[in-house]
């Protein structure tokens, strides 16, 4: 990553510039470590070195064979790229793909295609959002230390807007928040549920179509639950299609009918994630043969 010091930043000192621009303390320990972790006119300089215009700073920002997981394994599994640069990687990810690598998922994570993908290089995967086996959608990864730092600084500034798309059961109108705190069912690892004693969780909803079987809704969380808007929606009795945890199975869907459609991050971008064949099978179902472009900005 690289700087070029205008008038206004001369005579900060690069531990000071590199705070005005958001790097975190914890990137910034670990560039001190490095040998050639910051740079100034191509000469390794400590963080107390003053600025002068024109110079410029450079970040070794890159990972290192060190930081990789050598038991994360690289797998050829094809993915839908949205959007991708050095510093981030956005990605639509298909239902029946976890996230993460867990104890009953090896080779067949979101993480393991991206380590295929980038296998020419040191790679680190790190999810800023992390979605469920069956949740479909958009996820973003950060591709270097800086961006993942940036982009959870976002989300802990609330810098960062999810819609979700889901057809629900039932007939559900209007718009609406759905205000209630969530937490384990019992000793489950897995499980959640409305408790008072939990944890806040707050979604919007915006009904978008709807019929005495079904509607299809527009979520937006504000808050960051395990298994919040499944939870939710079971809590108000408008279980997500398919979702055989807090609902019911489906005859025409065989996962929860939930897709991540967009997130929106400040100043980074706005990603947006097509619906696939089986969502779109059964709001075609539902619906009839409609086009989601009038109902979505």
């Amino acid at each position: 990553m690289k700087y070029i010091i205008e008038k206004q930043d001369e005579n900060l000192k690069i531990r000071d510039f590199l705070r005005k621009n958001k790097v975190s303390s914890n990137l910034l320990k670990r560039l001190k470590r490095l040998p050639n972790g910051i740079t100034v006119n191509q000469e390794h300089q400590n963080v107390t070195y003053v600025l002068k215009e024109k110079d410029v700073l450079e970040l070794n920002i890159d990972d290192f064979d060190d930081d990789e997981n050598e038991f994360l394994v690289p797998t050829d599994i094809p993915i839908e790229i949205i959007f991708e640069n050095d510093d981030i990687t956005v990605v639509n990810k298909p239902s029946n793909m976890p996230t993460h690598e867990s104890l009953n998922n090896r080779g067949n994570s979101l993480a393991n295609a991206l380590k295929y993908r980038y296998r020419d290089k040191a790679y680190v995967f790190r999810a800023t959002n992390r979605l469920d086996k069956d949740t479909s959608g958009v996820v973003i990864t950060a591709n270097n230390r800086f961006y993942a730092s940036l982009l959870s600084n976002k989300i802990k500034n609330n810098e960062v807007e999810k819609a979700y798309l889901a057809v629900v059961s039932g007939k559900l109108d209007g718009n609406g928040v759905i205000n209630a705190p969530i937490d384990r069912v019992g000793k489950s690892i897995i499980k959640r549920t409305v408790r008072e004693d939990g944890e806040e969780a707050i979604t919007h909803y915006k009904s978008l179509i709807s019929t005495s079987e079904a509607s299809l809704v527009l979520l937006t969380p504000k808050t960051g639950r395990t298994h919040q808007l499944r939870v939710h929606l079971s809590y108000i009795n408008h279980p997500i299609i398919g979702d055989y945890l807090y609902g019911n199975e489906s005859a025409f869907i065989s996962r929860q009918a939930l897709h991540c459609y967009k997130m929106d991050v400040k100043d980074v971008g706005c990603f947006k994630a097509s619906l696939f064949p089986d969502m779109i099978s059964l709001i075609n179902h539902y619906f009839g043969e409609i086009s989601l472009d009038k109902y979505l900005d």
